[in-house]
């Protein structure tokens, strides 16, 4: 079963990147869902709660989301923005007053198959050049589009402890890297009797305030930071088409024919993807063999697309709470990067099973913390592809005109 989580903070918050360097505590926009899953667990175990119970609750079976930024009204959902997308130089993102955002995976994925793409990179408005689009973003669960999500930030000085005396220390400042967006959402996912067992003990521990419960995550909870509310709600419908309506949209607006021997379609990182390869390689999503050891059925004929991919590597870092000790440091994916596969028309039933466990299991290692999180044929690509013309008319309206894009 998949439940929608809310997590609301009260005040500034710090999710860190990891450890401090030169006395600077750095953060993330987003909670991962390692930070939420560790509060939680911390909470419990405070309460009283066995190990044994906990570990029937936070079973690798349970996967604890990323939670992403959203507007404070209901109904929206959040995401990192794919490495494809594309912003104008001047007045370029999602917005009143700015010129829009383009996807540029399908006409990249056109170009590579030799079919037919317009799509000039120049913004469609002002034929400015074009720039990378980096950030957060919201979906409207009521298909009322998307908006740029902009956390704002402010440093907060504090005076370093003494860890002999636990006084300050002479001398001793350090900055943190606070924000202060309140509003998160994502996902909670797996069994319905996890799920029953997870809400029965937070009952048990705390009571219920405004529908949630009060919980301190982050960076700096000593210091006043990462106090939230969080709720878990029940049977929230999907937020996206059916898995196989995505793909044949897909296949639709990339211009292939019903006859075509090849199925195309795209992964969209949600969350970071640590997927290791062979002989010590940081990645094996390319190699078949390699994710048969996380995914049960890997279509026959499955081909990684290099070529009009869009993957970009970041090193993960942070403090283990029970440990007491620094994270080992890993590289992986970084969410929104965009993994394009191609499979033959004939492995349908195959590679729709395979898209199906990637979405409800995720892929790679650590899914337990909402690592290898992945959209199948994001309907952003479709929404803002580059080969849809925006011509502004004169009663000051946006039309849309895409360009054919015919098979060979």
């Amino acid at each position: 079963m998949r439940c929608r989580v809310r997590l609301c903070f009260e005040g500034s918050w710090l999710i860190s990147r990891g450890v401090a360097v030169q006395n600077v505590v750095r953060g993330r926009d987003y909670v991962p869902g390692s930070a939420w899953r560790g509060a939680l667990a911390e909470m419990l175990l405070s309460a009283g709660r066995s190990e044994a119970e906990l570990a029937a609750i936070f079973s690798s079976d349970a996967r604890f989301g990323f939670l992403y930024p959203v507007p404070a009204e209901e109904g929206w959902e959040g995401f990192p923005l794919p490495l494809s997308a594309r912003k104008c130089k001047v007045q370029g993102g999602l917005g009143d007053g700015k010129h829009g955002a383009s996807d540029w995976l399908l006409p990249n994925l056109r170009r590579y198959l030799d079919l037919r793409s317009e799509a000039p990179f120049e913004c469609s408005v002002c034929r400015e050049r074009l720039e990378r689009y980096r950030g957060l973003a919201a979906r409207s669960l009521r298909g009322e589009g998307y908006r740029e999500i902009k956390i704002e930030r402010c440093w907060l000085m504090r005076v370093g402890l003494d860890r002999r005396t636990e006084t300050a220390a002479e001398g001793i400042l350090y900055a943190l890297d606070a924000a202060t967006w309140p509003h998160f959402s994502g996902w909670w996912q797996g069994a319905e009797e996890e799920f029953l067992k997870l809400r029965e003990a937070l009952a048990a521990c705390r009571p219920l305030v405004d529908g949630g419960w009060p919980v301190y995550l982050g960076t700096a909870k000593a210091r006043g930071l990462g106090k939230a509310l969080l709720r878990l709600d029940e049977g929230e419908s999907p937020s996206l088409p059916p898995l196989e309506a995505r793909l044949n949209d897909f296949q639709r607006q990339l211009g292939l024919g019903n006859d075509h021997p090849y199925l195309y379609f795209s992964l969209t990182l949600r969350s970071p993807l640590l997927l290791p390869g062979d002989g010590g390689k940081p990645w094996g999503w390319d190699d078949a063999g390699v994710l048969t050891r996380y995914i049960s059925t890997v279509p026959s004929g499955l081909e990684y697309l290099q070529e009009v991919s869009a993957v970009e590597w970041e090193t993960w870092e942070g403090w283990s709470q029970a440990w007491g000790l620094p994270k080992p440091v890993v590289t992986a994916a970084v969410p929104g990067s965009v993994l394009v596969y191609q499979a033959p028309l004939a492995a349908k039933d195959e590679v729709l099973a395979f898209l199906q466990e990637i979405e409800e299991r995720g892929l790679g290692e650590k899914t337990a913390e909402g690592w290898g999180e992945a959209v199948v044929c994001d309907p952003f690509h479709l929404h803002f592809d580059a080969d849809k013309i925006s011509v502004r008319t004169e009663e000051g309206k946006d039309e849309l005109h895409v360009s054919a894009a015919g098979g060979n």
